[in-house]
């Protein structure tokens, strides 16, 4: 396989993981431009043509033409977060000439789309930094071995004041750094758990079943809170046929805070939430509790399906 030299080694095969990497994050954003403009096709053009070189393609004047192109329709564009998506994917058809030099400069290759997409994707809900946060959090979760293994080889990403350079530093420390030591749980609860499957005291809740939220996947941890309103709210959200009910839970293992709050919208865990990876045992179901306000449940509902639009998952496991 053809390899390129300069400062480091550079293979082919390498070229085309980034390109995929970067087609992946850049992805989600198209709809933000597509909504603004939808007879402009050069930002999905682009995409493809990053698509075709990933998928084995030979790298050609396609990418570069394309990438070009991509970002002549960010400057043509309308609005801010649709000049950001559209450079998300111009971003994705230029990481195909990702050169092997030891450059913060060619950081932008790999972790250029990321960054533009989360930019879009914040603008487009408001200017929420939170959504930025989700953004970055799952291109981290992207990266493969491969698409690490080539970005190590690079300084960090250039730091700048620009939110763009902002959101790629952030994606870059995510990337290379070890996650923090999770803060010890010391709540004394008590501690409950809102779902709507039926069941009895003495019964364990576990995780890997499916999650009640977000698309439904596996969920790797179970959760709990020790705040009033917190459960009830849980359980109204959560998918399923039967009554939400609301259960006073003990955990059998250690909690941790969960990141879905505490590190995106309430540093600190005021909300009092909380994960686990082993078993909450039921203690009792509680009842009588107060509703929350059905406006605030549609209000979460449609932001969730506004997040999954732009491929965020409202919960991150």
């Amino acid at each position: 396989m053809q390899t390129r030299s300069g400062d480091f080694a550079l293979t082919t095969e390498e070229l085309r993981a980034i390109a995929a990497y970067a087609v992946s994050c850049a992805e989600p954003a198209l709809v933000i431009f597509q909504k603004a403009h939808p007879d402009d096709q050069r930002p999905a053009a682009a995409l493809e043509a990053a698509r075709v070189f990933a998928e084995g393609a030979p790298r050609s004047r396609l990418q570069r033409t394309a990438a070009t192109d991509a970002h002549r329709a960010a400057r043509d564009a309308d609005t801010e977060a649709a000049r950001h998506a559209a450079s998300a994917a111009g971003d994705a058809a230029a990481a195909a000439y990702l050169h092997p030099l030891a450059k913060a400069t060619q950081v932008r290759h790999i972790l250029g789309a990321a960054a533009h997409a989360a930019r879009a994707a914040e603008l487009a809900r408001g200017d929420d930094p939170v959504v930025a946060e989700y953004v970055v959090t799952a291109a981290a979760k992207r990266a493969t071995p491969l698409v690490l293994d080539v970005l190590n080889r690079y300084p960090r990403a250039p730091k700048g004041r620009a939110r763009v350079a902002v959101l790629m530093t952030r994606l870059d420390s995510l990337l290379r750094d070890p996650p923090p030591p999770p803060r010890v749980v010391d709540d004394p609860g008590p501690f409950f758990h809102g779902t709507r499957a039926d069941v009895r005291p003495g019964e364990l809740l576990t995780p890997g079943w499916r999650s009640n939220y977000g698309s439904g996947r596996r969920a790797n941890h179970i959760y709990l809170t020790a705040s009033v309103g917190g459960a009830p709210l849980a359980a109204e959200l959560a998918r399923g046929d039967g009554p939400a009910r609301v259960y006073r839970v003990e955990p059998l293992g250690t909690i941790e805070d969960d990141p879905n709050v505490t590190d995106k919208r309430f540093p600190g865990n005021p909300t009092r939430s909380y994960r686990t990876t082993e078993p909450l045992r039921v203690v009792e179901e509680i009842t009588g509790w107060e509703p929350p306000p059905a406006e605030l449940v549609a209000h979460i509902r449609e932001r969730t399906g506004e997040l999954a639009e732009l491929g965020i998952e409202a919960m991150d496991d």
